[in-house]
């Protein structure tokens, strides 16, 4: 041991290995600070701390060559070596990380999420099923009939049904399936193709075991248009024997009516529009199927929750908004009463409205009827945070995303309400989860402002407004002039003014709880408290969840605040009875 500690000393192995270190610290904090301040992808980070690793391990090959030499200097030709092999390691690297499925993310974002690692045997994903009609514009019609067989299947007692944002992640990638089954926490996955020709249609389908790869089901459909129902029913009740799930009563089938193909096309784009979040293109789409065909429940159900969470993607008047939603849901609910969509869509009106008893009945209608459905778990869950149930809204989030793992609003939402509990470090480290993931997600970077200025990290905050503007259509250099107010108080008396009178913030202005956020944050305690006030006075807002932000902590405990939480009725206590 003598000897060897003594041949590296004359090697200087351990100057050379403590310099290195020193070095790959001190840059690793430099790029961590870089990285938060302009929301860079972890990945970056990773190669880094991969790349340093490797060059650590060549220093100190040619620090022991070097000294074996008795010189500890290195010349061109040998830095000009390191540097290829540091090159050809880190593009090696890269290409592991490019490649590496969204399934890393998924597993991230989906671990706090998760209560167990066993995965449940009666679990299915339905993955897109292929176009294979040749022409790319039939490719919402694929979309749409995977959607109609899981939304079926959804519906299914005992079933765990992966959700469709999480399975679409998928599309077009050429994946394990064991990997799949990994990140999507179920037992099998349902894949297969379309092909239609006219008013012909060739639907395959396959049922695969995730852990073994074995097929356990195949099957082929030959059908006409107008019966595309009727094969959505066959499909999973199908698949629903072979996972031997026990239907409520036993399955029957559900006997639909022929429908007009040239609504149930605009049906179809109309879902595939809806899961973008392309609202306004999805609830033309609607619109037209139920003016061809006004019985469709279906299509009614579906331009119902478009037009009830419009109001958040685009710049609408809200009461009429709230109403043309609640006459679609009673057209649908008048052709069905069990469509969970419509229900969803009453509830998210009514929460809009502040009927908190009315909101809650009709969300649980919702879960009674699609117990599993992990939209209406989610918007369940918005509406428990609206009325200042945090700790459930929080619970019910995460059995949203154990359905749909890959969801960016869910990903955001998990975030804003660990940060409005006040877990700063948990909410930041979901942010980043779910920005990463979904880089062009509205909500997901409207939710990330607030939570780095919560962190009082002015630079990322604007960072953030400004990519949210943009990707809604507003002023960019406006709502930033809002965030450095926040940031230096000399500047904020000039940003209350501009909230106030600018007209390129007049969005801003429109809903009287978000202005009284961004008073709040700007320091302006009399205004923040008067748009609260007006908020009760005048009613309907699409942003009750903002009320419970830690922003509004230095003015919550005042009379005022109080009386506009009693006015309004807040906080509200569903029967815990009645909670799914």
């Amino acid at each position: 041991m003598t000897d060897l500690w003594q041949r590296l000393k004359q090697h200087k192995l351990v100057q050379w290995a403590l310099a290195y270190v020193a070095f790959a610290f001190a840059l690793l904090q430099g790029v961590d600070i870089v990285a938060q301040r302009f929301a860079l992808p972890a990945s970056i980070e990773r190669l880094l701390i991969l790349a340093l690793a490797l060059g650590f391990c060549v220093a100190l090959v040619l620090a022991w060559y070097h000294g074996e030499r008795g010189a500890q200097k290195i010349s061109g030709t040998e830095l000009g070596i390191l540097a290829v092999l540091l090159a050809i390691g880190g593009g090696l690297l890269w290409q592991f990380e490019r490649r590496a499925p969204e399934a890393s993310v998924a597993r991230a974002m989906a671990a706090p999420a998760t209560s167990t690692t066993t995965v449940v045997a009666k679990s299915v994903a339905v993955l897109p099923f292929v176009n294979m009609s040749g022409d790319p514009g039939n490719e919402y019609f694929s979309d749409g009939i995977t959607e109609e067989i899981l939304n079926a299947l959804a519906q299914v007692p005992g079933l765990k049904v992966a959700a469709r944002t999480s399975a679409f992640a998928f599309k077009g990638k050429a994946e394990d399936l064991r990997k799949v089954g990994e990140v999507l926490d179920v037992a099998t996955v349902l894949e297969g193709s379309v092909q239609q020709s006219g008013d012909e249609v060739r639907i395959t389908a396959q049922l695969i075991d995730t852990r073994s790869g074995y097929h356990l089901w195949s099957e082929k459909y030959d059908r006409k248009l107008t019966n595309i129902f009727a094969v959505e029913d066959e499909i999973s009740s199908a698949i629903a024997r072979k996972l031997e799930v026990q239907w409520s009563g036993g399955h029957r089938a559900v006997q639909r009516r022929p429908v007009d193909p040239r609504a149930h096309d605009l049906y179809l784009r109309g879902l595939t529009l809806f899961a973008t979040r392309s609202m306004p293109a999805a609830m033309d789409a609607f619109e037209q199927a139920v003016r061809i065909d006004p019985q469709d429940g279906a299509a009614w159900a579906s331009l119902a929750e478009t037009r009830a969470i419009l109001p958040s993607y685009a710049q609408v008047p809200i009461l009429a908004t709230n109403q043309a939603a609640l006459d679609a849901a009673d057209k649908a609910l008048a052709l069905d009463p069990n469509l969970p969509l419509a229900h969803v869509a009453r509830g998210v009106v009514y929460a809009n409205q502040m009927r908190w008893p009315d909101a809650d009945a009709a969300f649980q209608h919702a879960l009674r009827v699609a117990p599993g459905d992990a939209e209406a778990i989610d918007q369940y869950a918005q509406f428990l945070y609206a009325v200042g149930q945090l700790r459930p809204a929080l619970a019910q989030i995460e059995r949203s995303l154990q359905r749909d793992p890959l969801s960016g609003p869910g990903g955001a939402i998990r975030a804003q309400l660990l940060f409005a509990l006040h877990d700063e470090q948990a909410a930041m480290s979901q942010m980043k989860r779910t920005l990463h993931a979904h880089p062009q997600g509205l909500l997901e970077h409207r939710i990330a402002v607030w939570v780095y200025v919560g962190q009082h990290d002015y630079v990322a905050a604007e960072h953030q407004m400004r990519i949210a503007s943009t990707l809604i259509g507003h002023d960019p250099d406006a709502t930033a002039a809002l965030i450095r107010g926040m940031a230096d108080p000399a500047l904020a008396p000039a940003a209350v003014r501009s909230l106030q009178t600018n007209p390129a913030l007049a969005a801003l202005r429109r809903d009287a709880i978000v202005r009284a956020l961004f008073l709040a944050a700007l320091r302006d305690r009399e205004g923040a408290l008067a748009a609260l006030e007006d908020f009760a006075r005048n009613g309907s807002s699409t942003t009750p969840q903002l009320l419970w932000y830690p922003v509004f902590d230095p003015i919550r405990r005042e009379p005022r605040f109080q009386a506009v939480l009693s006015r309004v009725g807040l906080p509200y206590t569903p029967a815990a009875t009645t909670r799914p």
